[in-house]
């Protein structure tokens, strides 16, 4: 697979311990395609938490600026890819920017066929953010540049690249996390804003009431609701559940597009696509992997994988099929993204 990343062509609270991080960072040392542009002078360097920011009208900081071709944008954010020791990644590192590039190709993939994917780099934290006992991840410098970041690009994307044009926002794990940070603290307020938003792929994190309601948004019901957010995590139905999946989460089953607990057969499953997340590489795809359930005691999204598959959960407990929120429904979330812009761009 060939991907272009910087395409320049003419021209509840969010709150989890130090052993959270860990679990949640060692799945995503992932991830192709190299910029050759040079970074611009700015504080991109790893530890320096001095609020300065990322100049976001540079294209260096920029994984992803396609050329707009289409009539709906997408703002993707990656999950954690980095394991800087500082605790905050640098993006002028060109190990943590092959992988971000390589999560990249494996996720917004999903995106790329119905949408113009914009895609910042961003200072995130790393599996080795240094946090005292007690100390709440989202607590920290490093969470909180990585969120500001994150909320930096999508302002100099609104003003300066959307030109008014219907958009959807998706992420995944600590990606999701500042997109929750984002709708929070910039939709609320915005009608326009929100008037835009043809969906929020908020996937592999709890999305809360409180979350909603700060964002003036509501969760999908269906699948051709617009407006709306899309969340869940994915686990076998014998698990005891992950870091991510907390009390209060809103879940939708991407086989049937439904919020209760109706059981979708493994036939409904259009294709997972399995990528190596750390350089890209496409490595299979399977028609009919698996089925989905809603547990609606723990707001799971549950699932059971062929007999005799192998899988690399990382440091999960057991079931825990985090890293695979977008491999297992890559097929059947293609298709909703689809559907979903042709439902706004109807309404319009």
């Amino acid at each position: 697979m060939c991907m272009i990343f910087i395409r320049l062509e003419n021209s509840k609270k969010r709150c989890f311990s130090l052993g959270f991080l860990l679990l949640l960072c060692v799945c995503f040392i992932f991830t192709s395609g190299c910029i050759n542009t040079e970074p611009s002078e700015q504080n991109s360097e790893p530890g320096n938490l001095i609020d300065t920011g990322i100049d976001y009208s540079d294209p260096y900081n920029w994984l992803s600026l396609p050329n707009v071709s289409k009539e709906v944008d997408i703002f993707y954010v990656y999950p954690t890819v980095s394991s800087n020791e500082t605790g905050s990644m640098s993006i002028s590192d060109e190990g943590d920017r092959a992988l971000a590039q390589g999560i990249f190709a494996a996720q917004a993939s999903v995106y790329e066929p119905y949408g113009n994917v914009f895609a910042p780099y961003y200072r995130q934290m790393t599996t080795n953010v240094k946090m005292d006992d007690g100390m709440l991840a989202t607590d920290t410098a490093e969470f909180k540049q990585g969120a500001a970041d994150v909320e930096d690009a999508f302002e100099y994307y609104i003003n300066n690249l959307n030109a008014g044009r219907p958009f959807i926002i998706a992420g995944h794990s600590q990606g999701t996390m500042a997109l929750i940070e984002l709708i929070k603290n910039k939709f609320g307020d915005d009608e326009e804003l929100r008037s835009r938003l043809v969906a929020a792929y908020l996937i592999g994190y709890t999305v809360t009431d409180d979350d909603l309601a700060k964002a003036g948004l509501t969760a999908a019901e269906g699948a051709y609701d617009t407006g709306v957010v899309i969340t869940y995590n994915t686990q076998s139905p014998t698990s005891v559940g992950g870091p991510m999946l907390m009390e209060g989460a809103h879940c939708i089953n991407p086989l049937n597009w439904k919020t209760d607990s109706t059981y979708a057969p493994a036939s409904e499953n259009l294709g997972a696509r399995f990528y190596n997340d750390s350089t890209g590489e496409f490595i299979r795809e399977v028609v009919g992997y698996s089925d989905a359930q809603i547990d609606l005691e723990t707001g799971a999204l549950t699932t059971t994988i062929p007999e005799g598959e192998d899988l690399d959960i990382g440091a999960y407990p057991e079931g825990v099929y985090h890293r695979y929120d977008y491999a297992f429904w890559y097929r059947n979330l293609q298709q909703n993204v689809e559907d979903r812009i042709n439902a706004y761009l109807l309404k319009t």
